[in-house]
């Protein structure tokens, strides 16, 4: 089952970021593909720690842009990558004590993304193409 679309309104024209992106939207289907099918529970949580590690990897990637470009939103954005975070630790932390996780909260959280993108990520690729690199960027 598809939750998170793909979709070109979501490319940001940073290759390293839309591939990222990307993966992401996979792993939210994954996830919901878990739900779906009724996979163990074993699964399901494999599914939910792949999501949130590479959800941190991600965000330390963009930050790592908006630092190297002096982006003036960084500490907003990086107050909603923790939000976001937090949200998906969160579920995991609900599923490991054995309470109710369900297909709901996985949208929940692929919607946010989409929010994410389409307000935060798009504003900071805004201001990177506009700005020449002042560092060199190490990628994750």
């Amino acid at each position: 089952m598809t939750i998170a679309t793909w979709n070109t309104r979501y490319e940001t024209g940073i290759e390293l970021i839309d591939a990222q992106h990307q993966a992401l939207f996979g792993a939210f289907n994954e996830l919901a593909d878990s739900f779906r099918e009724g996979t163990s529970s074993e699964h399901v949580k494999e599914s939910l720690g792949a999501l949130l590690a590479y959800t941190v990897g991600h965000f330390q990637t963009e930050e790592a842009y908006m630092r190297e470009r002096n982006y003036p939103g960084l500490s907003a954005h990086q107050s909603e990558h923790a939000r976001l975070v937090d949200k998906t630790q969160d579920l995991l932390t609900r599923f490991d004590e054995g309470r109710p996780v369900t297909m709901e909260v996985a949208i929940f959280l692929a919607d946010l993304l989409k929010h994410h993108i389409d307000e935060f990520d798009l504003a900071m690729v805004r201001f990177l193409t506009e700005s020449p690199p002042t560092v060199t960027v190490e990628r994750h």
